[in-house]
């Protein structure tokens, strides 16, 4: 009996921790809330060295960051891996014409994300509907 109870144990622990399973489950989806991201690449174009580009998703439904150039705020709407974003309010300051531009790629990549993955490296992957990525980007441990 008591090899039985370990059997189980063995097979039942790496389900509670999200880490396996038989291959007809669903992986567990984590919500987006409490993490921040750097932005490291919009529509495949890449961003302006050293310009901070970052989405926090900071509380349920509320986002904020750095374009590069201005702060923001929105709301999101996660279901699943299905997410997408709201209108985004910011500053207003005038800067290089490439980080102008880059914000303004990051807006309209913002407006067209149907959902989100996280990628073998780790990344957080906005996809557009045609399953195009985005924006591409990776963790930070800064607090959103």
């Amino acid at each position: 009996m008591a090899r039985m109870h370990a059997l189980f144990a063995f097979l039942l622990l790496p389900l509670l921790a999200g880490a396996g399973g038989p291959a007809n489950m669903p992986p567990l989806i984590q919500p987006l809330e409490g993490t921040q991201w750097w932005v490291e690449d919009i529509g495949g174009r890449g961003v302006v060295d050293a310009s901070h580009t970052t989405i926090a998703f900071v509380n349920e439904g509320g986002v904020s960051g750095d374009t590069g150039c201005n702060r923001y705020h929105g709301t999101y709407v996660q279901e699943g891996k299905a997410v997408s974003f709201g209108p985004m309010a910011g500053t207003r300051r005038a800067c290089p014409e490439a980080l102008m531009n880059q914000e303004q790629r990051f807006y309209a990549a913002m407006g067209q994300v149907v959902s989100w993955r996280i990628d073998a490296a780790d990344r957080l992957l906005l996809v557009g509907p045609g399953q195009e990525i985005l924006i591409r980007a990776f963790a930070t441990d800064e607090n959103p």
